[in-house]
């Protein structure tokens, strides 16, 4: 990734911003890009060798060097800045250059489920009154998060960075970097369980994104048992009156109340489940930054949401693609949903959910369940786990004539058939783990 500098480095600071240790004689320069794939590398960026799960930059030093950039690296005879740790050094330079931009606010946002829809919502209301940087699509991990810093524009007055984990530790390491103002956890589910054994441990992982906070200041969902009641910890609900940030709906209109603000009469023009809930923490980021009612509600009413790009019409068939990811919380918020998508008959394609360790067989199986009380008409299971759903359903009502099992997640030409030749006049939801592409199902269909 190449990412420009809105303000330009001299190459004099470059070795404290990175602590590093640079080579002699080095002339004066200034760095306006940062690089970190020297496919991109230009002649003057500083390129920055990270180590990743399929390349090690380290191994492309002399390549930077040969189109003439300036290198960051543990390999002191081959490089203009010598560090301890590339990822390290990359961290410690966002943050350092955060302190250039001199932002007003930053808001780190992290979750099970929902963050990334919180961290738009979040950027397009504040959009409405300040300068506003955030993260770009999915790029939410320890590399991600520092670029996004970097990409920032020196007129700056808020970010909104979301920030992803899959092990204990990387929080605390990406909060170090962030240094936020506001954080906010979406929820504490069961993502990741499999690494970190435990919701309680998911919990511990999360609430990680308070150690780089100056002075902690965190929404966090009401009556969640799982994460610590500190004292600076303020409770958002789409439901619970009783939070100190809440959504409320009125027939088909909805307000929100909080001891700042109480806005009133707006509609919310999405069907997806997670929004309301996902659209509370965003309300209520504004309202810490003291947007007023009329300010807000205007906001909110500028609102454009893309459930379309998400709805696909197939002969007779209305596909909802909700496969961008998967966990057992977004799998029966999405069965809430498609409870209201449409009056006539409904069903769904679920791929594998992964990362689920010892717990898979017994959450899937319970996926199952959530299924079979959901009341769709046919379940199309893709992926090694197929059986344990299958099982849950079946034991909850479902028949065997209902449930089709497709153990092959490589093969979505079978399940796309079996929906060819046992659905019509339906509504389907998919819903699947990333890796999964269920989207392919969709590009199978189009073709008959």
């Amino acid at each position: 990734m190449r990412i420009k500098l809105d303000i330009p480095i001299d190459s004099r600071c470059l070795a404290d911003m990175l602590n590093a240790t640079a080579s002699r004689g080095v002339n004066d320069y200034t760095v306006e890009y940062v690089c970190t794939d020297t496919r991109e590398v230009q002649r003057g960026d500083l390129f920055i060798a990270l180590s990743g799960e399929i390349f090690n930059g380290e191994d492309y030093l002399a390549d930077a060097k040969t189109i003439g950039a300036y290198t960051v690296s543990t390999k002191s005879e081959h490089t203009n800045f010598t560090v301890n740790n590339t990822l390290t050094s990359l961290s410690l330079f966002a943050n350092k250059y955060k302190k250039l931009l001199n932002v007003k606010s930053t808001v780190a946002i992290t979750g099970s489920v929902g963050k990334t829809t919180t961290k738009e919502l979040t950027l397009k209301l504040l959009s409405t009154k300040f300068k506003v940087h955030g993260t770009h699509k999915n790029l939410n991990n320890e590399i991600g998060v520092p670029l996004t810093i970097l990409s920032a524009p020196k007129n700056t007055d808020i970010l909104v960075l979301e920030a992803g984990m899959n092990h204990s530790g990387e929080l605390r390491r990406i909060s170090e970097c962030i240094e936020p103002d506001i954080a906010v956890i979406t929820n504490v589910g069961t993502a990741h369980i499999g690494n970190l054994g435990s919701r309680k441990k998911i919990a511990e992982a999360k609430e990680e994104i308070l150690y780089g906070m100056p002075k902690p200041y965190l929404l966090a969902p009401a009556k969640d048992c799982y994460i610590t009641k500190y004292p600076f910890m303020k409770t958002v609900s789409a439901s619970d009156k009783n939070a100190d940030f809440y959504l409320f709906e009125n027939k088909d209109l909805y307000g929100f109340r909080s001891k700042y603000n109480l806005i009133e009469g707006f509609k919310i023009g999405s069907k997806m489940p997670h929004v309301p809930a996902c659209l509370s923490f965003a309300l209520s980021v504004c309202s810490v930054l003291n947007m007023s009612n009329e300010e807000i509600l205007n906001a909110v009413n500028s609102l454009v949401f893309n459930d379309e790009e998400k709805v696909h019409k197939v002969g007779t068939l209305t596909l909802i693609d909700d496969s961008y990811n998967c966990s057992p919380e977004s799998a029966i918020s999405a069965l809430n949903m498609l409870k209201k998508a449409s009056n006539g008959k409904k069903s769904a394609v679920f791929g594998d959910m992964l990362e689920l360790g010892e717990f898979s067989d017994e959450l899937h199986f319970e996926l199952g369940v959530a299924a079979a009380n959901a009341g769709i008409s046919k379940l199309y299971l893709i992926g090694e786990k197929s059986n344990s759903v299958k099982k849950g359903a079946l034991i909850h009502g479902m028949s065997e004539e209902t449930v089709f099992v497709n153990e092959d997640p490589d093969d979505p030409q079978k399940t796309a058939m079996q929906i060819l030749k046992n659905s019509d006049n339906e509504t389907i939801l998919l819903k699947g783990s990333r890796k999964l592409r269920l989207e392919r199902i969709i590009e199978i269909l189009k073709e008959y």
